[in-house]
């Protein structure tokens, strides 16, 4: 693992990179029990046990292809759960799709950004004793896959044309998340920016919807991350953990 001369708005700690690994979050957390700064990143070039939310999801990227990389962050820099920062971060992400490349993206809840109904990028946020993980996988040249995806990939070269090296792409992203976590407005944000927003959707309820299911209408994001819903009577609910299934919405 070499750290790289990458500019880091997040307190100037380090950049890692690693040509290969098991996993950028798993290396993140051991280098956080080695009492690095908060704010330091990791990123790879090949994964060989990435994952997304849903542990027996297997996400598959190709060989430095794709942006690939976990952000650090001590409990004291974010007053706010992994849930929310799972939102927050697919808001820097989105607004950096908007202004670099000029899309038009989604934030699908908890943690999915889709382009033109494909997804594009994943974040999967969790917290350790003291610290956040915030794994992110950019989709740049090639699309990622997993066996139980169930949106067809895309990458920025296939919606842009244009193609990126993950450093310069990583160099851009890092100051709109630390933007996106500071935003006063970042509900207002996510909620002009939320997939599915009014429209009808059945819930998978609990962890990999291991719950029941029953339909129900989006309504926007809570100040936790949590998913607002209203049924036909008019009832809210906030939904924490489920799978959302729109049909063919895209």
């Amino acid at each position: 693992m070499t750290e790289l001369d990458l500019a880091n708005p997040f307190f100037s700690a380090p950049v890692y990179h690693t040509e290969e690994t098991s996993s950028t979050m798993e290396d993140a957390a051991r280098l956080a029990g080695e009492d690095k700064a908060s704010g330091f990143v990791v990123m790879t070039d090949f994964q060989t046990a990435g994952r997304g939310r849903i542990a027996e999801r297997h996400w598959e990227s190709p060989r430095g292809k794709n942006l690939l990389f976990t952000l650090a962050l001590k409990g004291r820099d974010i007053p706010f759960g992994p849930a929310a920062l799972s939102l927050r971060c697919g808001l820097g992400l989105a607004i950096l799709l908007e202004t670099r490349w000029g899309l038009e993206p989604r934030i699908k809840w908890p943690n999915d950004l889709l382009v033109k109904g494909g997804k594009i990028a994943g974040i999967l946020c969790q917290g350790r004793g003291d610290w956040f993980f915030a794994g992110i996988g950019l989709n740049l040249a090639s699309p990622s896959s997993s066996l139980a995806l169930r949106r067809q990939p895309a990458s920025i070269r296939e919606v842009s044309g244009v193609e990126e090296k993950p450093s310069l792409v990583l160099t851009a992203l890092l100051p709109a998340l630390k933007e996106a976590l500071s935003r006063p407005d970042w509900q207002e944000q996510i909620n002009r920016r939320l997939f599915g927003a009014g429209s009808p959707v059945t819930v998978h309820a609990g962890a990999a919807g291991s719950g029941e299911s029953f339909c129900t209408r989006v309504v926007g994001v809570a100040p936790d991350g949590g998913l607002i819903l209203m049924d036909d009577a008019g009832r809210r609910v906030s939904l924490f953990a489920g799978e959302l299934d729109f049909g063919d919405l895209t």
